[in-house]
């Protein structure tokens, strides 16, 4: 017979299962059984942790993943092999509904599935199998119970882990990097500013500013780093769920605790046990404008023109792209592109032009509003509804965790799902006035003068900030002067 070989590792106290006693001692057990290993199956994951999947349909299900054991079942079915040995059942599997998949496999088509003390091909057999991974999941079950509260405690208490520093603090996770931390301080007061996140990655790298472990700067690794609520001394945690979209949104939120103090319990949010870099404030207007959900990653912004996706095409409407010189052609080009992708090929315009024209209306404009801008932003007119809100929510949670309860589950729930929908609404509104204030206090005197110090990213972002759009109208056939009546920008409220 033609056997499979299926082996597993995975890490045990003092070191690993050794591959090399499972490939010996199944040679050896195929060679009793009457045949030889053909293909060896190897997969070095859990055989009881599962993966959670997105289906089609937007609903989340919860699976063990393992590449080779399906491989090792599919060639079973296929009769690419005639049986397969393991060294142990509990190096087969841990997960009962993997188990039945083996079992069936060994029904259906009489592949043998045999090891020492592991045999899928007599009912008495399966029966000790199936009660071999039940004993097996449990176990894994009770460490993986053990294990996670040890973490949640960790959590609650504020304790910082991680088996490498973060940036921003020194090797004992509590005190201060002076200048990772001066650099953090300044991307979020930035980013809170409007600075796109891929223009802080190109300085920081070009600076020589590296992560923890020597690595360059990634808009990903960034951005994970600034959505981390470590940054303004919270303790987070990452969570998932279905995006909608057939993909695992990852979140990070901050770890709460519940705490009785006088006969009475709340709800607090969890200090950690280190240096804050910023402060709850800054960190949330920050999160409003990057959010807290992790997206399928579009790429950085390797856009080479000022405009482009910015200029439209007053024909068709479609985003012009930009050509560069070439030939004849001394300057770059904006023009729509052809039918063939989705635009109408008509409108071509001289770049520089172009853009010298548009930079000169925006930099109007911003002179225009800074002048006008007699006073500052004070601050934020609702600060009074929320703490009413929060101190009404305190009250409530207190009345229903009072002994004896002050309010009935009837009235207590609908009241605070309302008050936390209004906190909810209240602080989106603080954070976005932040953001507001945060830009109105960083805009230059003198936009003009300091353009040219900005990266592309950053002059592309402060243009979206102001326009909407710069539709291009055909200039007729031939050669023609260009004439800025052909454009109108349209500019956001």
């Amino acid at each position: 017979m033609q056997l499979g070989l299926y082996r597993r590792y995975s890490l045990v106290v003092g070191g690993d299962d050794a591959l090399e006693r499972q490939d010996e001692d199944g040679h050896d057990f195929a060679a009793e059984f009457g045949g030889e290993v053909v293909e060896v199956y190897e997969d070095k994951k859990s055989a009881w942790r599962k993966k959670r999947i997105v289906l089609e349909d937007g609903t989340m299900i919860s699976r063990v993943i393992r590449p080779d054991y399906a491989r090792m079942l599919a060639d079973l079915r296929s009769g690419r092999i005639d049986g397969a040995v393991v060294y142990d059942l509990d190096r087969l599997t841990r997960d009962l509904r993997d188990l039945e998949d083996a079992i069936e496999v060994a029904e259906l088509y009489g592949r043998p599935i045999v090891g020492p003390g592991v045999d899928l091909t007599t009912d008495y057999g399966r029966a000790n199998a199936r009660a071999q991974a039940v004993a097996a999941n449990k176990a894994s079950q009770d460490t993986s119970r053990r294990v996670t509260r040890a973490h949640r405690q960790q959590a609650e208490r504020g304790v910082p882990v991680g088996s490498t520093r973060p940036f921003g603090w020194k090797v004992d996770k509590r005190t201060l990097e002076p200048a990772e931390a001066e650099a953090i301080r300044a991307a979020v007061r930035r980013v809170t500013q409007g600075v796109p996140i891929p223009a802080l990655v190109r300085e920081w790298n070009d600076a020589g500013l590296r992560g923890t472990l020597g690595a360059r700067w990634q808009k990903t690794t960034m951005i994970q780093m600034l959505r981390n609520p470590r940054l303004c001394g919270l303790r987070g945690r990452r969570v998932q769920a279905p995006n909608g979209r057939g993909q695992v949104a990852e979140r990070m939120e901050v770890v709460t605790r519940r705490v009785r103090k006088d006969g009475q319990v709340s709800v607090e949010q969890v200090v950690g046990q280190w240096e804050p870099i910023v402060s709850v404030e800054e960190w949330e207007a920050m999160i409003a404008v990057i959010g807290d959900r992790t997206i399928a990653s579009r790429g950085n912004n390797a856009r080479k023109y000022l405009l482009t996706s910015i200029a439209k095409c007053g024909l068709c409407g479609h985003s012009m792209v930009c050509k560069p010189p070439s030939g004849t052609r001394r300057t770059h080009t904006y023009s729509c592109p052809s039918s063939a992708q989705g635009g109408c090929g008509k409108i071509g315009r001289n770049g520089p032009a172009t853009e010298e024209f548009v930079l000169a209306a925006v930099f109007a404009k911003v002179a225009m509003e800074t002048a006008q801008a007699t006073a500052e932003i004070g601050p934020w007119a609702r600060q009074g509804e929320l703490d009413d809100v929060q101190r009404t929510i305190a009250e409530t949670n207190a009345a229903w965790t009072a002994r004896p309860r002050l309010i009935g589950p009837q009235d207590y729930f609908p009241v605070i799902a309302e008050l936390r929908e209004q906190e909810q609404d209240l602080v989106a509104d603080r954070n976005a006035y932040q953001v507001k204030a945060a830009k109105a206090h960083s805009r230059p005197a003198d936009i003009e003068a300091e353009w040219e110090s900005y990266t592309l990213p950053h002059q592309r972002a402060i243009l979206a900030e102001h326009l909407h759009a710069v539709v291009v109208y055909p200039a007729g056939k031939g050669r023609r002067a260009f004439n800025p009546d052909l454009l109108e920008l349209v500019w956001r409220e």
